[in-house]
C-alpha cells in the first residue's frame, strides 16, 4: 500500500510505517520558499542523530518509531511531499463516516478543521442513507 506515497514518503514509510509517516509529515510546518511568500509543496525536516525525550519527533511519533527514524536518517535533512491530497481523501472519508454515524455537520467540521459547507457539499456529492442532522434542524 506505499505505493500511492510519493517516493520521498515512501522511503519514510518503508522505515516507521505508512501510517506513521503520514502522521509525522501532516504534522511538520509547511515552508516558505523565495520573496513570493508561496507555501512549498514540501516540508523540511532534519532528523538528528540523538533524540532528547522532548524532542517534537518522540512528542509525534513516540520514542520507538522516533528512534527507528534517527537509526536509519540520524543527521540527515529529509523533504518529504506534503501529502495533501492523500490527508484530504482520508479526511473525507472520516467526514461521511462521521455524518452516516449520527454526528451533525457543525460538530464534524469543527472536529476537522473544515467548514461546514465543506461537509455539507461533501454529503450531497455522496448521499447515503438520510442523516437526520443534515435538514438543519435540531433533533434534541
Amino acid at each position: 500500500m506505499l505505493n500511492d506515497l510519493p517516493e520521498s514518503v515512501r522511503e519514510i514509510a518503508e522505515v516507521i510505517g505508512r501510517e506513521d509517516a503520514l502522521r509525522l509529515v501532516g504534522q511538520l510546518p509547511t515552508c516558505y520558499a523565495g520573496n513570493d511568500g508561496k507555501k512549498s509543496n514540501r516540508v523540511i525536516m532534519y532528523v538528528p542523530k540523538r533524540l532528547s525525550p522532548d524532542h517534537k519527533l518522540v512528542e509525534i511519533l513516540g520514542w520507538n518509531v522516533a528512534m527507528k527514524l534517527v537509526r536509519h536518517f540520524g543527521g540527515e535533512i529529509l523533504q518529504p511531499a506534503n501529502c495533501r491530497k492523500i490527508y484530504s481523501r482520508y479526511r473525507d472519508e472520516a467526514i461521511l463516516k462521521m455524518l452516516h454515524a449520527g454526528a451533525r455537520p457543525s460538530m464534524v467540521a469543527d472536529l476537522l478543521g473544515v467548514s461546514e459547507r465543506h461537509v455539507r457539499n461533501l454529503a450531497r456529492e455522496n448521499p447515503q442513507e438520510e442523516n437526520p442532522h443534515m435538514d438543519g434542524k435540531n433533533p434534541c
